[in-house]
């Protein structure tokens, strides 16, 4: 018996142009998402409380309780006004 897709007509090999456990990591294996990488140097930087509510709200839309860290990056990359 080959081993085939195990959901119906799907492939999910690496060969595909799509992402899942078989690369382990986004974009084909090419870049590591920044929860993989070293914490930079230096000192951390906090969120402000426009972020930090902004990171709960995501959270919120998404049904999870808090923030997770996907999150509070999204909250830390986006400008203030």
């Amino acid at each position: 018996m080959t081993k085939g897709p195990i959901y119906g007509e799907f492939d999910f090999s690496k060969g595909t142009n799509m992402c899942g456990p078989a690369d382990g990591y986004a974009r084909g294996g090419k870049v590591k998402p920044f929860w993989d990488k070293p914490a930079p140097a230096g000192k951390p930087k906090h969120l402000s409380k426009q972020q930090k509510s902004s990171a709960k709200a995501r959270a919120a839309a998404a049904g999870r309780p808090y923030p997770n860290l996907v999150d509070n990056a999204a909250a830390a990359r986006r400008k203030e006004k």
